[in-house]
C-alpha cells in the first residue's frame, strides 16, 4: 500500500504538464528541507504553504486518544483547531505576517497553514525551527476526460459494469457505518443511484458553492465504488455505502492544492478507522515525488491512522513514481493502474512497481453521472473507485485475482472475492 500524487488524473489521456523535469528538493543553511515547485505545474504568485513541524502542532489523525464516534472526534477536532489557532497566528505575527493573509489552516490531515503573502513575507519564517517546509500553492486542472457517451437523467434496468465483475462481483455496503470520501468535483446530491451524505458538517465545497457536482466525474467515481443495488442504473462495488463529497474541483475541473489539502485536512477531521478516500486526481511531479510534496504528509497520516486512500496511477503512459499523489508509498495508501474490460493493458495508464499496488478496470466504464445520469469515461480515475469499493467492502487489502503483464512487470488484479 502507499502512494500520492499532486496534480488530477481524471480520466483523460492527456499528460498535464510534460515540460517540468528539473525538479530538486534543496537544504537550507539551517538543515530544513525546501520544496521549490516553481518549474513543476501552474504556480500561484503570492500564495505559499507552510507545513510545520510535528513538535509545533501534532496534527490531530496522528493523536493516540481517538473518540468513541465521529460526531464526538468532529467536536474534539474543532476545539483542537481553534486552540492552535492562536499559536499559529502569534507565529505569523512574530514574522511581520497578518493572520488576515491566512486562506487555510490545517490541523488535522497535517499541521500547516496557506497564506497569500509576498515571497519577501514567506522568506522571513522559511527558516524558523518549526517550519517543516514552503511550498508555492498551484493551479490544478483535470485534462480533457475521455466521455465515451452521456446519458440524461431517468430510470433505467440496472446492469452490472464489466468492472464490477472483474472486481469480483458487488457486496452490500448499505449496512455500514465506514464512509467513501470522494475528494473530487463533488458529487449529485440527489443522483437516485447513489447514498449522498448531505449534512453540511460533512460535505463540503473548498471552490466555493454548494458540494453538488457540476463537473460529472466526482459522481462518476463515487457510482464505480458505492451505486445502489436497487433495480435501476448500475451498482457499485460496495453497494449502497455511504459516499461523501468533498468538492476540491470546480465546474472546469480546477482547483488549488490549498484547496486539495483543505479537503483532505476536512476528512481527518471527520472520518473514523475504516473509512475510505477516492483520490481520482493527481499531475506531475517529478524527482523526489514520493517525500517532496504536503501531499505526501497529509496522505501518509491519514493513512497510518487508519483511512484507507486510494490513488489514481495518471493517464500519461509514463511512470507513475513521477506523479503525485500516485508516488505515494505507505500503510493504507493504493495507486491504481487501468486495464480494460478484457483484463489487457490500458495504454494511457501510468506504470511502475513501486509505487503501483494495483490494477483495475478503467476502460469504457459506465457509472453514474452528474444531473442524474449516466455515462461510461475511461481513465485511471475510472480504475480507482473498484479499488475503493472493493477496501471498503473488504475493510482490508483487496485480494488477487489474476494479473496484468506491462513490460515484463506484473500487476496484481483487484478483487474483493
Amino acid at each position: 500500500m502507499k502512494k500520492l500524487k499532486l496534480g488530477i488524473f481524471a480520466l483523460s489521456i492527456i499528460s498535464l504538464l510534460n515540460s517540468c523535469k528539473n525538479d530538486q528538493k534543496n537544504t537550507n543553511d539551517r538543515g530544513y528541507e525546501e520544496v521549490n515547485l516553481a518549474n513543476k505545474m501552474e504556480v500561484i504568485p503570492d500564495q505559499f504553504i507552510i507545513v510545520f513541524k510535528n513538535s509545533f502542532i501534532l496534527p490531530t489523525s496522528l493523536k493516540l486518544n481517538k473518540a468513541s464516534s465521529r460526531e464526538e472526534s468532529s467536536i474534539i477536532n474543532e476545539n483542537y483547531k481553534r486552540e492552535n489557532l492562536f499559536k499559529i497566528d502569534d507565529l505569523l505575527l512574530s514574522y511581520g505576517i497578518d493572520p488576515s493573509a491566512v486562506m487555510e489552516y490545517y490541523t488535522d490531515a497535517l499541521s500547516g497553514v496557506a497564506l497569500r503573502v509576498t515571497e519577501d513575507q514567506v522568506s522571513r519564517i522559511r527558516y524558523d525551527r518549526n517550519v517543516a517546509f514552503v511550498e508555492q500553492d498551484k493551479i490544478i486542472t483535470l485534462p480533457n476526460d475521455v466521455i465515451e457517451s452521456e446519458e440524461e437523467g431517468g430510470l433505467r434496468a440496472q446492469t452490472t459494469p464489466c468492472g464490477i465483475t472483474n472486481a469480483g462481483g458487488s457486496a452490500d455496503g448499505s449496512a455500514s457505518t465506514k464512509w467513501i470520501w470522494i475528494v473530487d468535483t463533488g458529487i449529485d446530491l440527489t443522483h437516485p443511484d447513489l447514498n449522498v451524505e448531505t449534512n453540511t458538517a460533512y460535505a463540503k465545497s473548498f471552490v466555493g458553492g454548494s458540494p453538488n457536482d457540476c463537473h460529472g466525474h466526482g459522481t462518476h467515481c463515487a457510482g464505480i465504488a458505492a451505486a445502489k443495488n436497487n433495480t435501476i442504473g448500475v451498482i457499485g462495488v460496495s453497494a449502497g455505502a455511504r459516499v461523501v463529497p468533498v468538492r476540491v474541483l470546480n465546474c472546469q475541473g480546477s482547483g488549488q492544492t490549498s484547496g486539495i489539502l483543505a479537503g483532505l485536512n476536512h476528512v481527518a477531521a471527520n472520518d473514523e478507522p475504516g473509512d475510505v478516500i477516492n483520490m481520482s486526481l493527481g499531475g506531475y511531479w517529478g524527482s523526489n515525488c514520493a517525500t517532496g510534496s504536503s501531499y505526501v504528509t497529509a496522505i501518509t497520516n491519514l493513512g497510518n491512522a487508519g483511512t484507507r486512500v486510494c490513488v489514481a496511477g495518471g493517464n500519461s503512459a509514463d511512470n507513475a513514481a513521477l506523479y503525485t499523489p500516485a508516488c505515494i508509498n505507505g500503510t493504507n495508501v493504493y495507486t491504481v493502474a487501468a486495464m480494460d474490460c478484457a483484463k489487457a493493458w490500458a495504454s494511457y495508464s501510468n506504470y511502475g512497481i513501486p509505487p503501483t499496488d494495483w490494477i483495475a478496470t478503467g476502460s469504457s466504464v459506465y457509472s453514474t453521472y452528474k444531473n442524474g445520469g449516466y455515462a461510461t469515461l475511461s481513465g485511471t480515475s475510472m480504475a480507482t473507485p473498484h479499488v475503493a469499493g472493493i477496501v471498503h467492502s473488504r475493510q482490508a487489502d483487496p485480494l488477487q485475482n489474476g494479473s496484468v503483464i506491462k513490460n515484463g512487470v506484473t500487476y496484481k488484479i483487484a478483487v474483493r472475492q
